[in-house]
């Protein structure tokens, strides 16, 4: 059995959970850091936080067939952030920020690249292991 089919429950689940905990997290009136560290910290958060769907995303990465994968993943939570801003538009006490976007879009983007790569590189090894 296929290391990835075998895990395919907890993966979705992990998947739908993270997705989630952003639409929680954004729905929170008001969300400060509990210590001002330095300015614009709020989007180390976002990228964070969409650094966490990009690995959900990689580790989900059959939903998104096989050309085009990394294309599509990233669509994806582009897509989830575009909503997160909206919906935050709504919420009172939060604002919609096109710089939130960025920074959500970013946290992505290096997740999903890094995980992805690393994923590769993983699978790689353990398919085809090198011989002395």
């Amino acid at each position: 059995m296929n290391l990835m089919s075998r895990y395919t429950i907890p993966r979705r689940i992990f998947l739908i959970t993270v997705a989630l905990l952003v639409v929680y997290l954004s729905h929170q009136p008001s969300l400060k850091p509990p210590l001002e560290l330095f300015p614009h910290q709020d989007k180390l958060f976002h990228m964070l936080e969409f650094g966490g769907l990009g690995l959900a995303l990689v580790f989900n990465s059959d939903l998104f067939g096989k050309k085009t994968q990394r294309i599509r993943m990233i669509s994806a939570g582009v897509i989830w952030a575009l909503l997160d801003e909206l919906h935050q538009s709504f919420v009172p006490g939060r604002d919609c920020s096109l710089q939130d976007v960025f920074a959500d879009i970013a946290g992505l983007l290096i997740a999903v690249m890094l995980f992805s790569y690393m994923c590769t590189k993983v699978g790689r090894r353990v398919s085809s292991p090198q011989i002395p």
